[in-house]
């Protein structure tokens, strides 16, 4: 981790944090549930993804940093094979699968027609030697399709946060993409040319403060002491409930996408 980064980048790869959030897929699925519930885009993120990814019957896929694997119903085609960090993240995954690090992939070169990697990069320590990992287990003519937010996404909430921690004296920071976004296709590009990035559009529209507290509960806030988080979580309910009250609606803008890249 390079000295100066944002505490918010530095939390992304903790060794204790990752275990906080991905022992089990208990905080993960609240995120999931989420966007799934409270998104305004009627089409489906997965749906989008997986079209990119373009699989035909018999392709050999790999799902790297799989979770509890939420794109896995659409590969049903596939000769799938799931790999994660976290051997609790793979409890439930019903395709064969592997406890292994996105830096040292234990397969043959070109061993995969597609690679994909889902919103996993963020946490991986060096992310140009993944990249390089992934590139190397694609056979020519393959595709790897990486996943990520950009770093403007979800910004009226994270402002928000921010704002309470900096009245809270908490030395956090909320972001999703600190250490790697949709605008770091250079980092994309030295591995894979010619990738390109395509870029999915979304709000939330949250008409209660409750679903905004469970979201940001199942972050870093679920690990602040009792009485802290409490009060972060109350200013944050009564922000939440005055933009609605003035607006109708906390609408919180989202912008995700993934890189496109063919071998």
């Amino acid at each position: 981790m390079r000295i100066g980064e944002p505490r918010a980048a530095r939390r992304l790869t903790d060794p204790a944090y990752l275990r906080y959030q991905y022992a089990d897929d208990e905080r993960l699925r609240v995120r999931i549930e989420t966007h799934r519930r409270y998104s305004e885009n009627p089409a489906s993120f997965t749906d989008w993804v997986l079209a990119r990814l373009a699989v035909t019957a018999g392709d050999r896929v790999l799902d790297v940093g799989s979770g509890p694997g939420g794109y896995h119903a659409g590969l049903s085609r596939a000769r799938l094979i799931a790999i994660d960090l976290s051997a609790g993240m793979l409890a439930n995954v019903g395709v064969p699968r592997a406890q292994a690090d996105a830096q040292a992939l234990p397969f043959r070169d070109a061993s995969f027609d597609r690679v994909l990697c889902a919103h996993v990069l963020v946490h991986v320590p060096d992310i140009p030697h993944a990249l390089h990992e992934m590139r190397r287990v694609v056979r020519r003519g393959g595709r790897a399709v990486i996943v990520t937010n950009s770093r403007a996404t979800m910004r009226p909430l994270f402002d928000m946060q921010n704002a309470i921690a900096v009245e809270l004296g908490i030395a956090e920071e909320s972001s999703v993409a600190a250490r790697f976004g949709l605008e770091d296709v250079d980092v994309v590009r030295e591995v894979f040319p010619t990738a390109r990035v395509d870029v999915y559009e979304d709000a939330f529209r949250f008409a209660a403060a409750e679903p905004v507290l469970a979201y940001v509960s199942s972050t870093f806030v679920g690990l602040l002491p009792a009485d802290t988080r409490a009060a972060y979580l109350g200013r944050l309910a009564r922000r939440v409930e005055a933009v609605i009250a003035r607006e109708g609606v906390f609408r919180v803008p989202k912008r995700s996408g993934c890189f496109v890249a063919d071998v």
